[in-house]
């Protein structure tokens, strides 16, 4: 058994902070150092792999964030024949571009794995649109319809089980199979002496099917490093003012990079810090920091990149030498009166007001100095209790009343996502300095309570319509 957890290892581990557990009514997914029915969550390690092979529960692994060593297509299909003659189909797709190490294995219900294994690292980017390639190859998206689909796995969000376990609800092995013999699931034995003859495509063969080049050379234990630091961080709240809400905003920036001008040296500032505070040596950092670099959007700075990478050297020297901490971003949450006024006074509709209201204080928070920010619609949501349709129609209405500025919108990224908004508020904003009435807060304060402070309620309802009055003021 120690053969077969160790190649399961080899192949299928990306980090150990976060894996999923399957047992017979509920998935787990589990974090590293969270707190769980009084005990802290441990690493992933050998004795959960012993325990998925005796069948006591299933595992499941998560992708990374910027590279993988392998992929999965996981066919999932209501119907057993239909999902063999999509598995069929990929891999005779496979076959005509000259992949022959591919490998697949029931999955225990509805459906196949196929798995492809890396002998180098490869960027999720060109991963995911080599899974994509193959799927148009293969003319199978036509049978995508009502859960029936062929999904990429594994991403840092949606993991993937791994294979000679048993399934918790239909409790069937998940054992290899060769589409040579019907996808007939191989015994537990076979399976296992299967795994020992994997062999790894090399990565530059998926590269050279894209007409791509490698994105960067990050060294594999860095990665794994990297990897490990991100899955194990669990955000906060938003408005929460920690360490830990800092790492966010920190990892947010690996992920998606730099978003406005100006803003490059504080942010390599902040992401040697989080590296140094997710225990990266100062090599390491910089090594994450050049390749980080080279993959900004050139729209969103002007240094040339040679000396980008003189600033990088100059501030992971700094941030080790002098043991820079990673420190907590505090924002100015004070409100003016004039800025509540101003609300009242350009917004006619209750669901306007809440929602200026909710962007300002967001404002105040995360805009960088030219007042730009980004707000998503879910955070909108959590912020005033509105939907995505009201949501959407309420910016578009905040933005002719001249409460908000819609600086970009319906920035499309890769595959069918978009990123959020970017807004800059217009109304009538003071500072602290210049307004006589004013209100700080330590934690976010409903609108209704606002309303209070700066008003007595014969002032509120001379300036609201009176439903008004009655849901903001009097129910709040």
């Amino acid at each position: 058994m120690t053969d077969t957890i160790k190649q399961l290892n080899d192949l299928y581990i990306i980090q150990r902070k976060k894996y999923l557990i399957q047992y017979p009514k509920q998935y787990i997914t589990c974090q590293a150092g969270e707190a769980r029915n009084g005990k802290r969550t441990k690493l992933l390690t050998d004795w959960h792999m012993e325990k998925h092979l005796n069948g006591d529960f299933t595992l499941g692994t998560f992708g990374g964030v910027f590279k993988t060593k392998f992929i999965t297509f996981d066919v999932d299909y209501h119907d057993k024949q239909m999902a063999k003659w999509i598995t069929y189909k990929i891999a005779k797709t496979f076959d005509d571009l000259g992949i022959n190490d591919y490998y697949i294995s029931f999955s225990g219900n509805k459906g196949y794995h196929i798995d492809l294994f890396f002998d180098d690292l490869i960027a999720i980017e060109q991963a995911k649109k080599f899974f994509n390639h193959v799927l148009d190859e293969s003319d199978i998206r036509q049978y995508f319809d009502d859960g029936n689909k062929v999904e990429y796995r594994p991403t840092d969000k949606q993991g993937i089980k791994l294979p000679l376990g048993k399934h918790q609800k239909s409790k069937k092995y998940c054992g290899f199979c060769l589409v040579e013999n019907g996808l007939k699931v191989m015994t537990r034995k076979q399976s296992e002496k299967y795994l020992m003859s994997i062999k790894k495509v090399q990565s530059s063969v998926i590269l050279d099917i894209l007409n791509e080049r490698p994105k960067d050379n990050i060294d594999r234990d860095i990665f794994i490093k990297t990897e490990d630091a991100i899955a194990q961080h669990k955000p906060l709240p938003q408005y929460e003012q920690s360490e830990e809400s800092t790492a966010s905003i920190a990892i947010d920036y690996l992920q998606n990079g730099l978003k406005v001008k100006r803003s490059r040296n504080k942010v390599t500032v902040l992401l040697a810090s989080y590296l140094k505070y997710s225990g990266l040596e100062p090599e390491e950092c910089k090594q994450i920091l050049y390749d980080w670099m080279q993959k900004q959007d050139t729209n969103t700075y002007t240094t040339p990149l040679k000396d980008c990478f003189k600033d990088i050297d100059n501030v992971v020297r700094y941030t080790y030498q002098n043991d820079y901490q990673l420190s907590s971003i505090k924002r100015d949450l004070t409100v003016t009166f004039e800025e509540i006024d101003s609300i009242i006074q350009n917004c006619p509709e209750k669901n306007q007001k809440l929602l200026a209201y909710a962007l300002l204080i967001h404002s105040k928070r995360h805009s960088n100095e030219e007042g730009v920010f980004f707000m998503t619609f879910e955070q909108m949501h959590q912020a005033t209790g509105l939907y995505d349709q009201a949501l959407q129609r309420q910016i578009n209405k905040l933005a002719e009343l001249g409460v908000i500025e819609i600086v970009k919108r319906d920035q499309k990224v890769a595959g069918d996502k978009h990123k959020p908004n970017q807004y800059r508020m217009t109304l009538k904003m003071v500072s602290e300095n210049d307004s006589a009435n004013q209100m700080s807060m330590s934690e976010i304060i409903p609108f209704s309570s606002v309303l209070q402070y700066f008003y007595d309620d014969s002032q509120l309802k001379k300036v609201l319509p009176r439903r008004q009055f009655e849901q903001l003021v009097k129910v709040g």
